[in-house]
């Protein structure tokens, strides 16, 4: 626990979840009958009005293009507050985030549609920044804030009442009743014999009994005058029986300093008798009120009956906030988030891929029997995009369950869901020889994203295997150049494969994950292979190459620098032949560069210093002169861009007897002058 200056509170809402899946629904039915936002929201305010929602401030509305972002303000009041986004005519996709005043991200909605929301409670009122971007599409938006109404999901009947009862709690030899509803209560008069492996407490502490009648998601939430911590055990006097702890709610940015900070535990829970206990952070102590909802679990089956289509082509958004862990999955640290059932068609054999998108760490998995675990075909907790999984195989014909799922029961909310089928031999698309091959503009330094999921399979790289989709790109090579390439995202499994020609496997030169090979001039062809029939999908590679000349010639004889002295020198005229980890991205690299060597004869403690008066200097020890194929961090031992300021750079380290390589270079381009370097060595142990 550390004490940090008093800040904004902000927390999201517990009416926040259904507010947006009202709201998401409601633009979704309006949104086929005009493509006018103004329209479109008048649809929307009418029923949020219905509601008890207020709408607070003016509306705002602007026009964007494709990727570019409005700076909007907003004025919030304390308490709860709903914004909305709704994009017109040519808008696919908006992001929506909301900061404070500091610039500190207080909720945001980058889901895949033409609409955005967020809900966000504060504690102090004032001006707080909105920031729209258009993702996908261009057109016309409009931002409106709204407050209050109850859009709370409606519970079971157990938890039907909300009238606060009053009692001072309980201890383990006797806990006092608690049930759905809200109770009021104090530690003042509890016992300071327990705490809970979220908070450090020497605090007094009273104790609830809840008893949970069948499987529920129980959720507990302390509201005290002090800063509480909150625990559940299954046995009462055993700490190694705890089922949650919670020390500060998640999102609510109170600071230590604050005297009341809330608690809260939301759980899953068996049938059974539970332990409820209020305790205090440290020795706080004092009244609060604890509030207690429960709604009955749907089982896995209950669930399957109810799976939503999921029609290819077409993408659906949903919600996991308010669902539950229905199944787990072999991807994803198991996949232990709530999730949401869809039933996917598959007339016949196809290839098939499904994305989820969400602001969480999504995954996706699917089953070909919805309630059997044992019947997975595929699970993906990852993507060539962030804030993506992709599931990618090849499907008989039948119906599958599709879960999008997350990977912890801390991570939920609004997602994306769109599946994609294709042939089986695929449709073909350009690159698929090497006659229509893709020419790569640049190959010094680019980033190539692909797909094979609608390719053919035309050519069979050697490391691969026939039957795998394939993409074939044109590489022109003016010099002798060493040309590097990799794959740096893969929704499937692919290899890479450098050669001269399309036809026999004798004219691949290399093939593997990575390529790194130095070439004469001419004409080459890079193919991107799925490994498998069933391995396709998108795809980003690296690709690098420059004149193996120069790169040579500097590391053929560099200077050998000597312990305790300093060397003068200068990069001026160097020419850039290098790259290096901590100089930015390596696409934006253009400095002149400098390489030497140091010889060790035995393991030794090795100090680097680098002065650059007039320039930003970066620094690097390398274990090899050339650099690596898969980036300058394969080839380093370390690397500094400023020690105290952009004039110094600094490294120190222990390293075994052996040769080891220098780089002096300027970040990023436009760096370059005079510098010092100052090298020691010490035995070391």
């Amino acid at each position: 626990m550390t004490t940090s200056p008093p800040e904004p509170r902000a927390r999201r809402s517990p009416l926040g979840v259904a507010a947006l899946g009202v709201l998401t629904t409601l633009v979704a039915c309006v949104a086929s009958t005009t493509t006018d936002p103004l329209a479109r929201y008048a649809a929307v305010h009418n029923t949020l009005a219905a509601m008890g929602m207020v709408q607070t401030g003016p509306i705002q509305r602007g026009s964007l293009a494709e990727g570019r972002a409005a700076k909007l303000e907003v004025d919030l009041p304390i308490g709860c507050t709903t914004l909305v986004t709704m994009g017109g005519t040519g808008v696919d996709d908006i992001d929506l985030e909301l900061k404070d005043g500091g610039g500190k991200l207080l909720a945001k909605d980058t889901t895949r549609d033409a609409e955005a929301a967020v809900r966000v409670c504060v504690d102090e009122a004032g001006k707080y920044n909105v920031s729209v971007k258009m993702a996908k599409g261009s057109g016309a938006f409009l931002a409106a804030t709204w407050s209050g109404g109850d859009l709370r999901p409606k519970a079971s009947s157990a938890s039907s009442s909300n009238v606060a009862a009053s009692t001072q709690g309980g201890s383990c030899d006797a806990p006092s009743p608690l049930g759905p509803g809200v109770t009021q209560g104090s530690t003042a008069h509890g016992e300071a014999l327990y705490e809970g492996s979220c908070g450090t407490s020497s605090a007094k502490e009273v104790v609830y009994r809840l008893d949970v009648p069948v499987r529920q998601r129980v959720a507990i939430e302390v509201e005290p005058r002090f800063d509480a911590v909150l625990y559940l055990r299954k046995d009462c006097t055993d700490p190694g029986s705890e089922v949650a702890c919670n020390d500060d709610v998640q999102g609510r940015a109170s600071p230590r300093s604050s005297p009341t900070r809330p608690s809260k535990v939301d759980e899953v829970l068996d049938p059974g008798t539970y332990y409820v206990f209020v305790d205090g952070y440290e020795d706080a102590e004092g009244a609060f009120k604890i509030t207690v909802s429960a709604r009955e679990v749907p089982t896995l089956a209950e669930a399957c009956r109810r799976a939503l289509p999921l029609v290819p082509g077409a993408q659906v958004t949903g919600s996991t906030t308010a669902s539950f862990d229905h199944a787990h999955a072999k991807c994803g640290d198991d996949a232990k988030g709530a999730d949401m059932v869809y039933r996917l068609d598959i007339p016949s054999k196809s290839r098939v891929r499904v994305v989820e998108h969400g602001d969480f760490a999504p995954v996706v998995h699917v089953r070909q029997r919805c309630a059997e675990e044992a019947t997975e075909v595929g699970c993906s907790s990852d993507a060539v995009a962030d804030e993506e999984a992709a599931y990618t195989g090849l499907l008989e014909a039948g119906s599958y369950a599709v879960f999008a799922d997350s990977t912890s029961s801390e991570h939920a909310g609004r997602f994306t869901l769109k599946a994609e089928t294709a042939p089986e031999q695929g449709l073909g698309t350009s690159g698929e020889s090497c006659s229509d091959a893709v020419p790569i503009s640049s190959i010094q330094s680019a980033v190539v994203e692909g797909d094979t999921f609608p390719a053919r399979d035309d050519v069979v790289a050697k490391c691969g295997a026939p039957g795998g989709p394939d993409v074939v790109y044109r590489v022109e090579v003016a010099k002798r150049s060493r040309f590097r390439a990799r794959l740096v995202g893969d929704e499937g499994s692919h290899v890479l494969a450098l050669a001269r020609g399309c036809g026999e496997a004798t004219a691949q030169l290399a093939c593997g994950t990575t390529v790194d090979e130095v070439i004469v001039p001419g004409t080459y062809y890079l193919l991107v292979d799925a490994k498998t029939a069933s391995s396709f999908g998108r795809f980003k590679l690296e690709v690098r190459s420059g004149e193996v000349g120069p790169q040579e010639a500097a590391c053929k004889n560099p200077p050998e620098l000597r312990p305790n002295v300093t060397t003068t020198g200068t990069t001026v005229g160097a020419g850039d032949r290098f790259t290096i980890s901590c100089a930015g991205p390596v696409q934006g690299q253009g400095s002149p560069d400098r390489m030497y060597k140091i010889v060790l004869a035995t393991r030794s403690r090795v100090k680097l210093e680098l002065a650059t008066p007039t320039w930003d200097g970066v620094l690097a020890i390398r274990r090899t002169c050339l650099d690596a194929v898969t980036g300058p961090r394969g080839s380093e031992v370390g690397c500094n861009n400023d020690a105290n300021d952009e004039h110094h750079a600094k490294l120190e380290t222990t390293l075994e007897a052996g040769t080891y390589f220098v780089h002096v270079d300027g970040h990023q381009t436009g760096n370059q002058g005079p510098f010092t370097l100052t090298y020691t060595a010490t035995a070391a142990r």
